[in-house]
């Protein structure tokens, strides 16, 4: 072949190479440059008629922040809504029986103590909803471990809930709304069932009960509440997650903006869907968020504190996180 022909197809591939490895750069999606949402306008229009706002460690302490705003004279609102990676409701367990409740059942001492309230509405993180394992462990029924203390994690006693059924209806598309009765003695809470046998087992004649409603859902099927006033809760875990403790091990690690621009969806999600916050309880829950967030989160709760124009009020809480994850295991045998 001609040496100039050859040269010349030589300069010619090289400019094709240059083209093609400059279009595909040009092309290739470039990682977005993450920047924080100011919180500010938010906090300050939907704490409006907030009446007591506060940061604290554990979970469970939320129960502390009840009791202090009933002792205010706030009347408890009939709604609460969590934003959490846990339900925080223990089936089949007798809650009241212990000295306090866990991180992991408090809410149920919440719906004994607290007589108006009666819908929980647990919002759940998309990336949890998302994953496919929990999507069919969500569907499974609990009639395996029906003697069991079990932790609420969607489909409890309904055999007709498919496997597959949130693979193909996930919880960011359609909310799961449950009934369950809940004993006033003891906070035991079990899901009604069709099949009376189970009833019978559960539910007692010589006890109180009291019904109440459970909606799972995700921030985009959390229903519109037309200004009516709500516990609010937060658990830091909705945020950022280390795995401990938590279903499958799901795990959430975000950046420090990440973190903050998932409290600002938060905040847009209460302001959209019309929710009146009453009272807010921000919980740090550092078993189960990492580590490394546990300071950017603290300053995360007291720059919340200090937009809504509020204080911190309580000092003291009678409530602690029990060191022990498997504490039910171990000591409630059923």
């Amino acid at each position: 072949m001609d040496i100039k022909i050859k040269k010349n197809i030589t300069v010619l591939s090289v400019i094709l190479l240059v083209g093609v490895v400059g279009a595909l750069a040009f092309n290739f999606p470039k990682k977005a440059t993450e920047k924080p949402k100011d919180l500010t306008p938010l906090i300050k229009e939907i704490t409006q008629d907030t009446k007591l706002i506060d940061a604290n460690t554990d979970h469970n302490q939320a129960l502390d922040v009840a009791e202090y705003a009933v002792k205010k004279g706030i009347k408890f609102p009939e709604i609460i809504i969590n934003f959490d990676t846990h339900s925080d409701v223990y089936l089949n367990y007798p809650v009241m029986e212990q000295d306090a409740a866990g991180v992991e059942s408090w809410i149920n001492e919440l719906f004994v103590k607290n007589p108006n309230l009666k819908e929980l509405y647990w919002v759940m993180p998309n990336e949890e909803s998302n994953k496919p394992s929990l999507q069919t462990l969500f569907a499974e029924n609990d009639f395996s471990n029906i003697e069991n203390a079990v932790p609420l994690y969607g489909n409890s006693l309904n055999d007709d809930v498919p496997w597959l059924y949130f693979v193909f209806n996930p919880l960011y598309k359609k909310a799961y709304p449950q009934e369950f009765l809940v004993n006033l003695r003891d906070g035991v809470i079990n899901e009604h069932s069709r099949n009376e046998q189970i009833n019978n087992l559960f539910f007692k004649k010589k006890y109180k009960y009291k019904k109440i409603k459970i909606i799972t859902c995700t921030k985009e099927t959390l229903p519109d509440f037309n200004g009516k006033k709500v516990f609010l809760s937060i658990d830091a875990d909705y945020t950022s997650n280390s795995g401990f403790d938590t279903v499958d091990d799901f795990k959430i690690n975000k950046t420090p903006t990440g973190i903050s621009n998932t409290f600002y969806d938060i905040f847009k999600t209460i302001k959209d869907k019309n929710i009146k916050p009453e009272i807010i309880s921000m919980s740090l829950s550092p078993q189960y968020l990492p580590k490394k967030d546990h300071e950017f989160v603290n300053k995360l709760f007291k720059e919340i504190i200090q937009i809504s124009g509020m204080r911190d009020e309580i000092n003291t809480y009678k409530r602690r996180y029990d060191p022990d994850p498997h504490y039910i295991e171990k000591h409630y045998d059923r």
